[in-house]
């Protein structure tokens, strides 16, 4: 069983529903200003960290594969000392 990272959880379904209700409730032009700058500041703090993360894993990703390039080249090419036929 295998865990899907984009499906929302219990706890985001709720905070999701529970801004919207807000949302959809609220009367106050002001305060769903207030609140839709608030959101759109998480998001922006979202994307940033997730952008982080992916270059990060992306690096970690590429120095992996080039310690084992340089394993397999280590490998297949002769030692300096030996003889080639």
């Amino acid at each position: 069983m295998s865990i899907d990272p984009l499906e929302r959880g219990l706890e985001q379904s709720f905070e999701t529903e529970k801004w919207g209700r807000f949302i959809r409730e609220c009367d106050d032009l002001e305060t769903l200003r207030e609140t839709a700058l608030s959101l759109l500041q998480q998001l922006a703090q979202l994307k940033a960290a997730s952008s982080w993360m992916a270059s990060r894993a992306s690096e970690s990703e590429n120095a992996k594969l080039k310690m084992l390039a340089e394993l397999i080249r280590q490998r297949t090419e002769p030692a300096p000392d030996q003889e080639v036929p």
